[in-house]
């Protein structure tokens, strides 16, 4: 990446593949603003629905559909599956071929899909149903009345008809949800696809140093977007909001409600009700499917990585393999404080796999002076060739020289807590607490389990002010406000959480506190809404 271009032409040793490929890279990737103009041109002149907001959204897709065929083209490339030339080059020709397909049809009409088209013809046979109504009606004046049946259904129908004038849902309740869960789908489905393109590039150079087959990258990326899911929820729950708010505003449609006798807070109880949704959907994915999927994306990166394998179906009792036929057990791994809880390693014979000798500790710490383990409150047991106990030593505090592995060897990126639902992680936070560990971290996390999905529902009413304030705007406005919005709820969350952490603030407080403050903010805005 540091030699010039013409140095790349020339380079014909045992890395020029490497530097064609780089070669390929500086023409493609700036041919790419071309491939773009291609698709913006018929994606621009078609009048769709939803304005500026919609052509967003299906930029989010664009971009992040092209990032990911240009990364994985790129990656093949490097490993010499494609030529450089075809791997560099697929994502460009993928768009080109997109562009032009949809230039061809810019002018040509839509025709209608067919669930609109049955739901068109089942709501014109509503309308010929109750004209038939209203005609028996009508005759049972001058005719004599309807039978006793025929005028219960006549009169059931046009009672509840009736009480749902103000009732819900209204058609407007329904329009309103089906414009939120709209954008919040393909928002989700953008900021997801994003994130899944940038994380493929950050491991590229992983996944071709250790030569990862494609499958176990594909499976690590299945397991990992429940988390992206997750984690984005909140922040789809809170564009569509905005957006779906703020163009309501800027089509002078609040206008008209309100002038209908519709209260803004009228207006506002479908979203509220669809953030309920979410929340509850959040809550239920972290409760269910989310602990296995973190479990899994996390072995999985350990691989790519190339960090040595580990288990990861128990939380609580991690397994992982040491250097010089060393296995190594324990309960609890804080890599701030550099510490070890209930720490169990197996020495084995490589050649018999028999155990030669086991070493267990209440505690482990590392000392970076001396560069070794202190073990504290253990004994060690060895072993002869036959199985039997040859000798046994329990000390209060000792080191032993071939305990060589660094905290860094141990060193997860997805935290354990990710790992376990709220019921087994309360069940850790005793087991932990009873051994005398300092359990204030897991504890805000345990908070976080019940508070981080309901923020979905809390930032309605904070999103809903906000977005008739910004609705000339549309939806631009709605989502530089969400924007600024979701940054300042995640420094405060990081903040709260990092002060739990280190018992600076009750666990309680710490897991809750962005969520009431949030909380009080919007309920406080959406008070003082001109309804």
């Amino acid at each position: 990446a540091e030699q010039p271009t013409a140095a790349l032409l020339t380079n014909n040793g045992p890395h020029w593949r490497a530097a064609h490929v780089e070669f390929q890279r500086r023409i493609a990737f700036p041919a790419a603003c071309l491939v773009f103009a291609l698709l913006g041109v018929p994606m621009g002149v078609r009048p769709r629905r939803g304005g500026r907001a919609a052509a967003l959204i299906l930029t989010l897709i664009l971009t992040g559909g092209y990032y990911f065929l240009f990364v994985a083209g790129d990656h093949m490339a490097a490993q010499g599956r494609f030529s450089p030339w075809l791997g560099v080059w697929g994502a460009n020709i993928v768009g080109t071929i997109a562009g032009l397909f949809f230039l061809r049809r810019v002018e040509n009409i839509r025709r209608p899909g067919r669930v609109v088209v049955w739901l068109e013809s089942l709501w014109f046979r509503l309308k010929a149903r109750d004209k038939a109504d209203l005609a028996a009606a009508s005759a049972s004046v001058s005719n004599g009345p309807l039978s006793l049946p025929q005028s219960r259904a006549f009169g059931l129908r046009h009672a509840f008809r009736a009480n749902r004038a103000m009732g819900f849902p209204m058609l407007i309740d329904v329009y309103l949800l089906q414009q939120f869960f709209y954008y919040f789908l393909v928002l989700l489905a953008g900021f997801v696809l994003i994130f899944d393109a940038f994380t493929l590039f950050e491991l590229l150079a992983d996944i071709a140093r250790n030569h990862i087959p494609a499958l176990t990258v594909v499976n690590y990326f299945r397991y990992l977007i429940p988390l992206m899911i997750y984690q984005l929820a909140p922040l789809a729950t809170l564009v569509s909001t905005l957006v779906t708010l703020a163009i309501l505003a800027k089509n002078n449609e609040v206008i008209a409600l309100k002038a209908s006798g519709v209260s803004l807070y009228r207006l506002v109880l479908p979203l509220l009700l669809a953030g309920c949704l979410v929340s509850g959907g959040m809550f239920l994915l972290d409760d269910t499917f989310l602990p296995y999927a973190n479990q899994r994306q996390d072995a999985l990166r350990n691989r790519i990585k190339g960090r040595p394998a580990q288990t990861y179906f128990e939380p609580a009792q991690q397994w992982i393999f040491g250097e010089n036929a060393k296995i190594y057990n324990y309960e609890l791994f804080d890599s701030d404080r550099q510490l070890f809880g209930g720490l169990s390693v197996f020495e084995l014979d490589p050649a018999t796999f028999q155990m030669r000798r086991r070493v267990f500790a209440t505690r482990a710490t590392w000392e970076p002076t001396e560069s070794t383990w202190v073990l504290t409150g253990g004994w060690v047991r060895d072993f002869g060739p036959d199985g039997r106990v040859v000798s046994y030593e329990p000390f209060k505090a000792t080191s032993l020289p071939e305990l060589t592995e660094p905290p860094g060897y141990f060193r997860r990126e997805v935290r354990q807590y990710y790992q376990m639902n709220w019921r087994q992680l309360g069940e850790y936070i005793a087991s932990l607490r009873q051994a005398g560990f300092d359990t204030a971290r897991f504890s805000v996390q345990w908070q976080k389990k019940f508070a981080f999905p309901l923020i979905a529902a809390v930032i309605v009413f904070l999103a809903a002010p906000f977005a008739f304030l910004v609705g000339t705007r549309g939806a631009v406005g709605g989502l530089a406000l969400a924007v600024g919005i979701g940054v300042v709820y995640w420094s405060a969350a990081a903040l709260f959480e990092a002060l739990g952490s280190v018992g600076q603030l009750p666990p309680l407080i710490a897991g809750w506190g962005p969520d009431a403050i949030f909380g009080f903010l919007g309920l406080y805005f959406f008070l003082r809404m001109p309804t």
